[in-house]
């Protein structure tokens, strides 16, 4: 039976305080499903993109992260060449366009869910409980997995409790029985950044415009794109979990309250 993994990342934080502010009040996290076979196509290019784009030590394997990216810090300093820069930023759209994967994008608006649900389930958490939903719905009893970014130990412990709770439990609107018929884990796979995880680096990247876009599509004001965001949100919103009629809120995308 083939195997399918969802790699996810957030954008935002996961804190209460200061949340009237776009930036602030809301969380996401983008997941990407990808097939065993198709991710170790995209796998191989995209480590042939860094290796001939940015000049590391061969021992030391060039992970993408966003922030070092935009910063343009430690190998990424050759991306404050014009020329170099359009070269990434080509031939990494090009390749997410090439690259079969199925996107999923949850927000939560934090400030929302306190203020009306008097919840004490972490934003994170409930993050984590609609992308799941979205993904075992998705599979429709192919089998997968899931993996994200390990945080920290106790971070880490959290979010593989909250994932075993979902996996034993199941959640309000999918039974425990698609769960565990379609999860082939009851553990989350958490690895750290060092370990160059190709669809952890790809989430990264797609997690902040993936936010910017899921905000503006539900009309959230004060909301904009950068350019070459606009472009990442463009490819991934045309890989998003869709109906059959082409709509992708509440399947690939989902604001949360």
């Amino acid at each position: 039976m083939t195997l399918h993994r969802l790699y996810f990342d957030e954008s935002g934080d996961h804190t209460d305080h200061a949340l009237d502010t776009p930036r602030r009040r809301y969380l996401a996290l983008c997941g990407i499903i990808f097939e065993v076979s198709a991710y170790r196509q995209f796998q191989e290019a995209f480590d042939r993109l860094k290796r001939e784009l940015f000049q590391a030590d061969p021992d030391e394997p060039v992970v993408l992260h966003r922030e070092d990216i935009l910063n343009r810090r430690g190998v990424f300093k050759t991306l404050q060449n014009e020329t170099c820069r359009a070269s990434f930023d080509n031939r990494l759209l090009a390749l997410l366009r090439d690259t079969p994967f199925t996107g999923l994008v949850v927000v939560v608006d934090k400030k929302a869910h306190l203020e009306r649900l008097k919840s004490s389930l972490h934003p994170y958490h409930y993050g984590l409980a609609a992308l799941l939903e979205r993904y075992c719905d998705w599979l429709a009893g192919r089998r997968g997995d899931v993996m994200g970014e390990s945080r920290g130990r106790r971070e880490d412990t959290q979010l593989q409790a909250a994932y075993r709770a979902i996996y034993e439990g199941g959640t309000l609107f999918v039974a425990v029985s698609s769960f565990q018929l379609s999860m082939s884990s009851r553990d989350l796979k958490l690895k750290p950044k060092d370990k160059n995880v190709a669809g952890l680096q790809l989430a990264d990247l797609l997690a902040h415009p993936a936010r910017r876009r899921c905000l503006i599509n539900h009309g959230v004001p004060d909301v904009q794109e950068g350019a070459f965001g606009r472009q990442l949100a463009d490819i991934l919103w045309q890989k998003l979990r869709q109906r059959t009629d082409g709509e992708t809120k509440g399947w690939g995308e989902v604001l949360l309250g």
